[in-house]
């Protein structure tokens, strides 16, 4: 690893994401409940995502050109279906 990685990875790691500045903004304008709230469907995000990560998604995807075409497609069709 170089050290140019580490340095991004320390910045990366310690600054807050988007999960952690909606979390204190919520409590800080609602209170400590709609903190937790908040701070629960954030983390109720991230399962979509470590299911894929345990399930080797990304691997599947990396390997097959049809697979990540046909999901990439679901994505969309997905989002137009919400909009």
């Amino acid at each position: 690893m170089s050290l140019e990685f580490l340095i991004t990875s320390l910045i990366i790691v310690a600054s807050p994401g988007t999960g952690a500045l909606y979390t204190m903004a919520a409590g800080l304008s609602r209170g400590s409940r709609a903190s937790v709230v908040a701070a629960f469907g954030c983390t109720l995000g991230c399962v979509p995502h470590m299911a894929a990560a345990i399930l080797g998604l990304a691997a599947l995807l990396h390997a097959s050109a049809l697979a990540f075409e046909t999901f990439k497609y679901l994505g969309v069709a997905y989002l137009l279906y919400m909009a």
